[in-house]
């Protein structure tokens, strides 16, 4: 009888144990439960605040070629956007004038979401606060008039970033009545739409009592140098004309090889590969100003590269190339038309 007491007893116990444990075991879950609920409410409520921390970017452009659309594209693609929230800028609408039509529409295509075209540059402006001025220069005068006539611009919200080459940054002040921190001439090569090569811009955006955040938004989109002046932006735009030069001269190295007896896919892929690697290495602490020195300082005394450098060197190619740059960018300039021989 004792025994059985016992072994009663004890069978209560255990079961009391057992219980104990999965109440305690059950308590633990849900409080971890609510825990993670808690932290995953926590953290959308902080995605929330950061999302409303960031500067909302509504972009236009009055013309819509291919540079509008590179840069259209760059501020656009998903896989930017964590560049833009890194610099506390976030894309909330692109306006587009119908212009060109094919680019205007691949653009909508491609990003339905942002991306509305107008029929006038008045409705892109009054549904943008950063405008892009991408028009040919023989169209600027009488597109800003227009605007200003109709009073489209507003000293509070807009700012104006002319891609037009031969734009002068005190006659759009003049022509649009924005505050001097508020316009801009900006310089740029396609690839920024996969936030490659480098902008110029004039005048610094990031000086005292600059612009919020042109800057900031132009290193999210690859980079950008700022020129003091738009002489120096003069200068500097004049190795963004050299791209063509480029091209020619791989050309020139594909067709030797052809002609050498080397397939034509074969020349063009080695070719293109092998001047990527030599741009690669150059870009490479290029901040460094001796960077291309010491690039040139590494080729093997009376080596291949040593001596075909030499011999460019004796040929002139070297001086044409001075004397092509100065012919840009007198044009750049309006002095001529930019044709060789050029006499300053």
């Amino acid at each position: 009888m004792h025994s059985c007491c016992c072994r009663s007893t004890l069978l209560l116990l255990l079961l009391y144990i057992t219980a104990a444990v999965h109440q305690a075991s059950a308590f633990h879950t849900n409080n971890q439960a609510t825990s993670m609920m808690s932290s995953a409410k926590k953290q959308k409520l902080n995605d929330d605040d950061d999302k409303e921390s960031l500067h909302e970017i509504r972009a236009g452009f009055i013309g819509c070629g291919t540079i509008a659309s590179a840069i259209a594209t760059s501020l656009a693609k998903p896989e930017h956007e964590e560049y833009l929230s890194e610099a506390g800028l976030s894309l909330s609408t692109i306006s587009v004038t119908k212009r060109s039509a094919s680019k205007s529409s691949k653009l909508k295509e491609d990003f339905p979401h942002v991306v509305s075209v107008y029929e006038s540059a008045e409705e892109v402006v009054r549904n943008s606060d950063l405008v892009f001025l991408c028009l040919l220069p023989q169209q600027v005068d009488e597109m800003l008039s227009e605007l200003k006539e109709k009073g489209t611009w507003n000293n509070d919200r807009h700012t104006l970033v002319s891609l037009v080459s031969t734009s002068k940054v005190e006659d759009l002040i003049a022509k649009t009545s924005l505050p001097t921190n508020r316009v801009f001439k900006m310089i740029c090569l396609p690839p920024i739409s996969n936030r490659e090569g480098c902008a110029l811009l004039t005048p610094p955006a990031s000086s005292e009592n600059g612009h919020p955040y042109l800057k900031k938004m132009f290193d999210a989109l690859g980079g950008v140098v700022e020129c003091p002046t738009d002489e120096i932006m003069s200068s500097m735009m004049v190795p963004t004309g050299l791209m063509g030069t480029m091209y020619g001269i791989m050309k020139n190295n594909r067709d030797w090889l052809i002609n050498k007896g080397v397939s034509p896919s074969d020349a063009s892929y080695f070719v293109a590969r092998s001047y990527l690697s030599m741009v690669q290495d150059a870009e490479r602490d290029c901040r460094d100003p001796k960077r291309f020195d010491d690039l040139i300082e590494e080729q093997t005394p009376g080596g291949l590269n040593e001596q075909a450098l030499k011999n460019q060197e004796k040929q002139g190619v070297f001086d044409a190339y001075d004397k092509s740059m100065d012919a840009v960018l007198s044009r750049i300039q309006g002095k001529s038309d930019g044709s060789l021989p050029y006499i300053d």
